[in-house]
């Protein structure tokens, strides 16, 4: 019966965490096809926006926004194969780059999600936000890793 409960508590964790993902995903989709640049960058760890932290197959925020904008794509994630890290603080989801004017994927990239606190009406919340993406796995995972360690998120020369 233990073993059950926990099971049930996991599922319910997984889904919030899920719910809140999605949201991410949704704004991230919603900025692009609208050209709201404000809406995108808050769904950035302000480090990543600004800088390619995954190497040589990443690209930065802001790049995926000007990209997406131009070329009418967007990451469309598949949470059911979100691959959680370090007790949920930093999460790999795996995305099909869709074209919505082709409907069709494009590409695919893993994207990091890592959570922070940030301060809403003086309490503090816990969120995900996207620290980086691109199209090698290995490089993605690695940024997990130095984030989780608490290391400088900069991508090792042989990634660059």
């Amino acid at each position: 019966m233990l073993l059950a409960a926990v099971v049930l508590q996991d599922a319910d964790k997984n889904k919030e965490r899920d719910m809140l993902l999605k949201a991410n995903f949704d704004a991230m989709e919603k900025a692009i096809r609208e050209g709201d640049d404000k809406l995108f960058k808050a769904q950035w760890h302000a480090d990543g926006h600004a800088k390619n932290l995954v190497g040589g197959s990443g690209l930065t925020g802001e790049s995926v926004y000007k990209q997406g904008a131009r070329k009418k794509w967007f990451p469309k994630p598949d949470l059911s194969k979100a691959e959680s890290l370090g007790d949920g603080a930093a999460i790999i989801v795996p995305c099909e780059i869709w074209g919505w004017e082709k409907e069709k994927s494009l590409d695919k990239v893993d994207i990091l999600l890592v959570k922070v606190d940030v301060k809403v009406e003086e309490k503090t919340k816990s969120v995900f936000v996207v620290l980086g993406g691109g199209e090698k796995a290995e490089q993605v995972k690695a940024l997990a890793n130095r984030w989780l360690k608490k290391e400088p998120l900069e991508p090792k020369e042989e990634d660059k």
